[in-house]
């Protein structure tokens, strides 16, 4: 039950976006085995002028195709973050193309009692 914030420049083709969007799915699965239908994402499209990364902090020779990827999720382990990047980079460079360099992600955890599915309730508090 991760929740997925992705921004991009604006332009990319409804095909970039949906296997930008999977290849995120498809590396949670993997390095964190979440399940498939847990899936919860927001997709952002920005202006270049909106969209500001240093290009070269923290070995960075970005280029102005950067994804920005914000997790909110309970607590992972450093090993399940760690193999989650991992992963990711595999998975977009792959499909649909994207340089590792471009590949921008935060994650920050929360307790199951601030998620709510709908209806009023906590429904990690089971």
């Amino acid at each position: 039950m991760p929740f997925i914030q992705i921004s991009l420049v604006e332009g990319k083709s409804p095909e970039y976006i949906q296997a930008i969007a999977d290849g995120v799915h498809e590396a949670l699965q993997k390095s964190w085995g979440i399940l498939k239908d847990d899936r919860f994402q927001i997709i952002s499209e920005h202006k270049k002028s909106h969209f500001i990364f240093n290009k070269m902090m923290w070995e960075g020779n970005r280029s102005d195709d950067v994804i920005a990827i914000h997790i909110t999720s309970i607590l992972r382990t450093k090993e399940m973050k760690l193999n989650f990047y991992r992963e990711l980079v595999n998975v977009l460079t792959s499909n649909p193309g994207v340089r590792k360099e471009d590949i921008f992600v935060t994650i920050v955890h929360n307790e199951p009692e601030n998620w709510s599915f709908g209806k009023g309730a906590a429904q990690l508090l089971k």
